[in-house]
């Protein structure tokens, strides 16, 4: 069992994370991070949806995914973790989760203070840029891929912060 990705991406599961990276990581159990969503039933079955035939799902909170993290949890060989947004990676590794490498791809407009598009599909905000910097002080190292065929690029080299 490992977890082959942790991302963020707002649209959690979607076409392109399920026709690029699900495919090529081969992926058989899919965990979405955030609490409104793990409470939302009828989100949580338009994220089933998406789905491949076979392949296990669940959406939980930051905490009860770092009890999964630590206890090694996982029901599948291949684990695909999405956080929604920074604020539940952080949570979940503040509860225990071990967070080693953070794939960004997916931040939209929101209109938050100080929000700037950086790039395609990151909209980055002075909120964001704090949790960029608390996330690698906590030994998280960023990287910036919206599609698994562009190639990976350190955070810090898209965003400065």
């Amino acid at each position: 069992m490992a977890v082959e990705m942790f991302r963020i991406d707002e649209r959690m599961l979607h076409g392109q994370v399920m026709t690029t990276f699900s495919k090529v990581l081969n992926i058989d159990e899919y965990i979405v991070v955030n609490t409104e969503v793990s409470k939302d039933e009828q989100q949580r079955a338009l994220l089933e949806l998406a789905l491949p035939p076979g392949a296990d799902f669940d959406v939980v909170s930051p905490e009860t995914f770092a009890k999964i993290d630590k206890e090694n949890d996982y029901w599948g060989e291949h684990t695909f973790v999405v956080f929604r947004y920074l604020e539940d990676c952080l949570a979940a590794i503040k509860a225990g989760a071990q967070v080693k490498k953070l794939t960004v791809g997916g931040m939209y407009s929101r209109g938050r203070e100080g929000e700037v598009k950086e790039e395609i599909a990151l909209f980055v905000a002075d909120s964001d840029r704090a949790l960029f910097r608390e996330l690698e002080s906590l030994g998280v190292e960023l990287e910036y891929r919206v599609s698994f065929y562009n190639n990976p690029v350190p955070l810090k080299n898209v965003v400065k912060y």
